[in-house]
């Protein structure tokens, strides 16, 4: 895979809040695509009309996720989520800073510790980090601040870092050997034009470096605070090709207490439950602190349901008897 090239280009726009993000699939090479995950700080509107606000008894939901605002980025916001949600059941060094007693907090993650993006004066930090050296302002390129200040930091803490968010670095368009990605906020996203999984894709050391994108930034940001990853991938929906993920294999990893993270046109969220008695699913969607609704396959804000990314990691003995309390409880409730 890592010598592969894109081969043509097809560009696309979707606006979200009042600026124009640039959403296409990038053919590159190989039967794969690459896009844009740059859904900005604000929702599209109409989104926030599903919010959930009844009583989720009935739902089949995944206990203690934490919830966030959008925080530099909907794509390293969610795998902050996501990755929260591991701290918060027994994988407990993914996040170790000073906040809540070093365990993730359950909402308001951006806004109160640095798992998402670290910044110097932020959650016990007194260096420069993510937002120091890579943030200019939503959508800006490069050159990065880090270019003016001489050395950047080591990657380290916050998913931001490894998922390659915010960073002018790469030349992912064009094969020309100008930087073109990522601008601040994006993240960039590849995947099969098809309905088979992509496992952990590493972009090759011709179009920059580090090589990193968003699924595999995941399991960069995992190994990184010491945890095995089993598998990690991306994988487009069966609702664009037959034999894609399914509602079925949705509620299978939620069934078996892993978080997944929904892929739109241009926006990463989190799928946190679903209803058994219809096709909705519940998610976090970036852009506030509560638990929103969708139907499989369809659009949210606007933006069309085209994948999902998936990680599972090597369960820490301790996680092994909660994650079995916790598909007992969803057992019992399922019962009732």
């Amino acid at each position: 895979m890592g010598g592969t090239r894109r081969t043509g280009l097809v560009v696309l726009v979707m606006l979200v809040g009042a600026l124009v993000v640039p959403a296409g699939a990038f053919q590159w090479g190989d039967g794969m695509e690459l896009t844009i995950q740059g859904a900005g700080p604000e929702p599209p509107a109409g989104s926030l009309e599903s919010i959930v606000i009844d009583d989720l008894a009935s739902a089949v939901m995944l206990s203690g996720v934490p919830t966030s605002n959008w925080t530099y980025g909907c794509s390293a916001t969610s795998a902050g989520m996501i990755f929260g949600y591991y701290d918060r059941h027994g994988y407990g060094n993914l996040y170790a800073g000073p906040c809540n007693g070093g365990l993730a907090p359950v909402s308001d993650l951006g806004n109160q510790c640095s798992i998402i993006a670290t910044r110097q004066g932020f959650d016990g930090r007194s260096t420069r980090g993510h937002v120091d050296d890579y943030w200019i302002s939503y959508q800006s390129t490069g050159p990065d601040p880090w270019e003016g200040q001489g050395t950047e930091h080591a990657w380290g803490d916050c998913t931001a870092d490894y998922m390659g968010t915010n960073q002018w670095k790469w030349d992912f368009i064009g094969g020309d050997g100008v930087k073109d990605f990522n601008v601040d906020g994006a993240t960039a996203l590849f995947s099969y034009s098809s309905a088979d999984r992509l496992y952990d894709y590493t972009p090759p050391a011709s179009a920059g470096l580090p090589q990193t994108e968003l699924c595999h930034g995941m399991r960069l940001f995992a190994e990184s605070r010491g945890y095995q990853v089993l598998e990690n991938y991306t994988q487009k929906i069966d609702a664009l090709y037959s034999g894609g993920f399914s509602l079925a294999d949705y509620r299978a990893e939620i069934d078996a207490g892993y978080p997944v993270m929904i892929q739109l046109q241009g926006h990463s969220m989190v799928g946190v439950g679903y209803e058994s008695s219809t096709q909705n699913v519940y998610v976090h969607d970036t852009w506030d602190n509560n638990v929103h609704s969708m139907t499989w396959g369809s659009s949210y804000g606007g933006m069309q349901h085209r994948g999902v990314t998936v990680i599972h990691i090597v369960p820490e003995p301790s996680m092994l008897l909660l994650v079995a309390a916790a598909l007992a409880g969803m057992a019992r409730r399922r019962r009732r």
